[in-house]
C-alpha cells in the first residue's frame, strides 16, 4: 500500500513536470505547424530536450523544414503573425513584399526564455524552416550561442 501511494505521488510529480514544460509553447500558434505538418512525407521535424540539449542550455528545442510547399509557408507566417503581438523584440527580413526571416523574442513563460525563428529560401528549391527554443538563459545569449556554434 505505501508503495503504491509512492509511486502516484511521483506520478503525478512527473505529470506535473511535464505539463509545464509542454505549456510553454502551448498558447502559441506555431505549435498547430509542428502538429500539422511534422509527420508528413517530405518533411524532417526534430525534437529534443533535456540530456540532448546539455552543452546548449536549452531545455526545449524543436524544429521542423519543409520543402517546395508554398501552402505551408503561407500557414506558417500565419502563425507567426498572431505569435508576434506578444513578442518583445521582432526582427524580420523581407523580400518582394513577403517576410523570409523572421525572429521573435516571447516573453518568459515557467521562468524559460523563448525564440521563435523562421526563413525561407527559394534556391536551389523553396524550403521553409521554423525553429522553437525554450532555455533558461536570456534570448540574446542563445542567439549568440547559435551563431557561434554554426
Amino acid at each position: 500500500m505505501k508503495r503504491t501511494k509512492q509511486f502516484l505521488v511521483l506520478l503525478i510529480l512527473c505529470c506535473l513536470g511535464v505539463s509545464v514544460g509542454v505549456s510553454a509553447q502551448d498558447n502559441l500558434q506555431i505549435r498547430k505547424v509542428f502538429e500539422k505538418y511534422g509527420d508528413r512525407k517530405g518533411v524532417t521535424m526534430v525534437e529534443l530536450s533535456d540530456e540532448a540539449l546539455e552543452g546548449y542550455d536549452f531545455s526545449l528545442f524543436k524544429s521542423i523544414t519543409i520543402n517546395n510547399d508554398s501552402q505551408a509557408a503561407d500557414f506558417i507566417r500565419a502563425c507567426l503573425a498572431q505569435d508576434e503581438s506578444g513578442a518583445k523584440k521582432v526582427k524580420q527580413v523581407v523580400s518582394n513584399g513577403i517576410p523570409t526571416s523572421i525572429f521573435l523574442q516571447l516573453p518568459p513563460k515557467h521562468q524559460l526564455f523563448r525564440l521563435i525563428l523562421f526563413n525561407e529560401t527559394f534556391k536551389p528549391e523553396q524550403k521553409t524552416t521554423l525553429i522553437y527554443i525554450e532555455s533558461k538563459k536570456d534570448s540574446e545569449d542563445v542567439l549568440k550561442l547559435i551563431l557561434k556554434k554554426k
